[in-house]
């Protein structure tokens, strides 16, 4: 017969081994789901979670957005302000200058890529209600959409 002590000691390893399978399937769930949730956005063709920066002219990143600070961010859309920013390309685009203006974007359509959630549409209205820079409009949108 096992004594009271001996019985104990038993008792100890079978709860530290359930303790520590408890706990690594709970962190194996936990993992799992956060990646599997996450909400990407699609950008000149690669895919990234809160991007600081989106580019709408892949070739020469003439018209874009960066500086973004997100305010929300989930499966049916994103939110957050930033700086949009435009090259005039006069002479050239390398020569031209930049002009800016602050906004608020929205993302939208999601879409499954490559097997992960992808939000596909941007539309972004200036702050203050003013017209984009060399534009006669304060709202722009484009699709963000990889072949996919």
């Amino acid at each position: 017969m096992k004594s009271f002590r001996e019985y104990r000691y038993s008792k100890g390893w079978v709860v530290l081994l359930a303790t520590v399978v408890g706990m690594g399937y709970g962190g194996y769930t936990f993992i799992n789901r956060a990646v599997t949730s996450q909400v990407y956005v699609s950008s000149c063709g690669m895919q990234d979670y809160k991007p600081s920066a989106i580019i709408k002219f892949c070739a020469d990143a003439g018209v874009g957005i960066d500086e973004i600070v997100w305010t929300a961010w989930n499966a049916q859309g994103a939110t957050g302000e930033g700086k949009y920013q435009i090259n005039d390309c006069k002479p050239t685009c390398v020569a031209g200058k930049l002009y800016y203006a602050d906004v608020t974007l929205t993302l939208s359509k999601t879409k499954t890529i490559n097997g992960k959630p992808t939000l596909t549409f941007i539309a972004i209205k200036t702050k203050d209600g003013k017209n984009l820079p060399l534009s006669d409009s304060p709202l722009d949108s484009w699709p963000m959409e990889l072949a996919g």
